[in-house]
């Protein structure tokens, strides 16, 4: 925050709770009461992301002052920011164990998810923070808690996280959970290079041939070149003979991608294959970059664009934005040059009110198609919803300098503008 002499009332008072200056905070707080209760004066003081003193207090780790908010204003614990994060979210953040078990003794709910679905477990859980994890699933979290980013596991996997990962799996934690846009904690651990991951997930009971996002551990790891992975893989069960989404085996994704070492692993557990004639190391390279295979690839490519664009709009037409998202990466896998595939999943996460990858689509889709004056409609958008709202009025008029005519792009473009004045007076007064 800026320095105190520079600040309004209410930052002076958000901070004076975010820096534990209790004496201060007390004092300002009875200044700001005006008339009105004192908790709910101080309930209703928040920042333009919807936090009030006790989400500070817990993110600094100020447990006297969330005490005296929760003891004796009376705060509710479970109050929720603008992004529905509680102060045991923002406790678990900052990484403040003690202010943790506090709100957790005065009964906050370990449960508690935000608007994404995460819960303080799985926080702990990609931050490998065993104390942490240790305490809320004493506490009551739900260890297998579904956001719509995964499982505490598969952030912990994510990560490589390996004690974090061990606690979640000695508390029953599923390692096969499986979600149709996610990839599995076993695929998870191999797309961050962690063996010792892997090798947890499948003492745990993983299956090594549980196909994720259409593709298999064993496809991922030789894709990634994960010799050490393919071995222990293998010597878990895994099937060399599982196709990708592309029809093809461990072993050619492994030639296709130049990791001989995996190739070598892979050859002598793959069951022929009757479309290359030489089934050996050499003969497999060969056919692989062969014009035949080539030709087969693409044929195949566009099939799954036509097919996974297609499933896309049928998901989005239902309104189940996730796997919109999922078929929608798909076909944006098969052909990252579709502009129309791009502004459609920008719409998913705009739906899904997922700034940042709006935008990301968004302006990918300008660079592909510059003239495009929806593009530019979903980059304001995305910039609307990132609250820079002076970038969506200029993403809006660089769309209506293409069509002016279109009324969608200037409405649009007045409330931008609108929101932007808003917005200026709000900071302005906090």
């Amino acid at each position: 925050m800026a320095s105190s002499s520079n600040m309004s009332p209410t930052y002076r008072f958000l901070d004076a709770a975010l820096t534990g200056n209790l004496k201060l905070f007390k004092n300002l707080a009875l200044e700001l009461c005006d008339g009105d209760g004192l908790a709910t004066a101080v309930a209703s003081v928040k920042d333009s992301n919807g936090r009030t003193a006790l989400h500070f207090a817990a993110s600094g780790g100020r447990t006297r002052v969330c005490k005296y908010l929760i003891e004796e204003i009376k705060l509710d614990m479970e109050m929720k920011d603008g992004r529905g994060e509680t102060p045991l979210h923002h406790a678990t953040l900052g990484e403040h164990l003690p202010t943790a078990v506090y709100l957790l003794e005065k009964g906050a709910d370990p449960a508690a998810e935000n608007d994404k679905r995460l819960t303080a477990l799985h926080y702990a859980a990609e931050k490998g923070l065993k104390k942490f994890i240790h305490l809320l699933i004493s506490k009551g979290a739900v260890v297998d808690a579904i956001a719509d980013s995964g499982t505490p596991l598969q952030f912990a996997a994510a990560h490589g996280r390996k004690e974090a990962l061990k606690i979640l799996l000695d508390n029953s934690a599923n390692p096969n959970v499986v979600f149709h846009h996610i990839y599995s904690p076993l695929s998870v651990s191999v797309l961050s290079s962690s063996y010792e991951c892997v090798r947890l997930l499948l003492q745990a009971g993983a299956d090594p041939n549980i196909s994720s996002c259409g593709v298999t551990a064993l496809g991922i790891a030789a894709s990634e070149g994960e010799t050490e992975i393919i071995k222990c893989l293998l010597k878990a069960g895994a099937n060399a003979n599982v196709t990708n989404n592309y029809g093809l085996t461990p072993v050619e994704i492994a030639a296709l991608k130049g990791n001989h070492e995996g190739v070598m692993s892979l050859l002598p557990v793959t069951s022929r294959i009757p479309t290359i004639p030489d089934w050996s190391f050499s003969g497999i390279i060969r056919h692989i970059h062969s014009e035949e295979a080539r030709e087969q690839r693409k044929l195949k490519v566009k099939e799954i664009f036509l097919l996974s664009k297609s499933k896309g709009e049928e998901a989005f037409k239902r309104k189940d934005y996730l796997n919109a998202i999922y078929w929608y990466t798909e076909a944006i896998n098969a052909d990252p040059s579709d502009a129309a595939v791009l502004s459609n999943r920008s719409l998913c996460w705009a739906r899904l009110n997922e700034g940042s990858r709006a935008l990301s689509d968004a302006q990918a889709c300008i660079q592909l198609r510059p003239d495009w004056p929806k593009a530019y409609y979903r980059e304001g958008v995305a910039w609307k919803l990132l609250k820079r709202f002076h970038m969506a009025s200029e993403s809006f008029l660089d769309g209506l300098k293409l069509d002016p005519e279109n009324k969608e792009l200037e409405t649009a473009f007045w409330e931008a503008a609108e929101a932007e004045m808003k917005y200026m007076c709000l900071t302005r007064v906090m």
